[in-house]
């Protein structure tokens, strides 16, 4: 099989996780407009279910897709947060006609997506556990054990379950808070 261009290994999981996300999107904010109360809870139930898979479950696709392809580690790692980071861009451009840039910028930092990238980070390593016979099998496998995938799974996963259960994840959002205090004052 020939090389692919770094372009064509990741384009395709990622567009096609992006257009899902998009669809879903738009199905279900439009699901508002349907007047069958029933119909509408189908539209609204299927349609958000998808959303959230495909933000929160898409890294899965995207690296295992595009590791499989011959994308370079680094550029499968990027290609995870395209969706992610569309989504968080979304939502930092809604707050945007209240607040200032830089606390726009700031809102980057919320703990929801910090533990959204926690997550992507054990998604991937497990993903990369996964395929990895599949690669070792076309000569394309990492030479070393598994311990590099692993220990992110591990780190990436005590995070996340760390920073949601201290205090139930009360405690991160005042810390997000103070840091935005600090910055930009007490607010409105």
């Amino acid at each position: 099989m020939p090389k692919q261009s770094a372009w064509r290994q990741v384009a395709r999981p990622v567009s096609l996780v992006f257009l899902i996300t998009a669809a879903s999107y738009f199905g279900y904010f439009g699901s508002r407009q349907v007047t069958n109360p029933s119909l509408h809870q189908i539209m609204a139930a299927f349609f958000g279910t998808t959303y959230f898979i495909s933000i929160a479950l898409g890294s899965v696709y995207v690296f295992a897709s595009s590791r499989l392809k011959g994308a370079a580690l680094g550029l499968a790692v990027a290609a995870c947060f395209v969706t992610p980071l569309a989504w968080m861009t979304k939502e930092v451009w809604r707050i945007s006609e209240s607040h200032p840039l830089a606390e726009c910028l700031y809102y980057y930092l919320n703990p929801l997506n910090i533990w959204l990238v926690s997550f992507m980070f054990v998604e991937m390593g497990l993903a990369s556990l996964i395929i990895r016979p599949l690669l070792r099998r076309r000569g394309l496998g990492p030479d070393g054990g598994p311990g590099a995938a692993m220990a992110v799974v591990v780190v990436s996963l005590a995070v996340a379950v760390s920073l949601y259960a201290w205090g139930k994840g009360e405690n991160i959002y005042v810390l997000f808070l103070g840091g935005y205090r600090a910055l930009f004052g007490s607010g409105v």
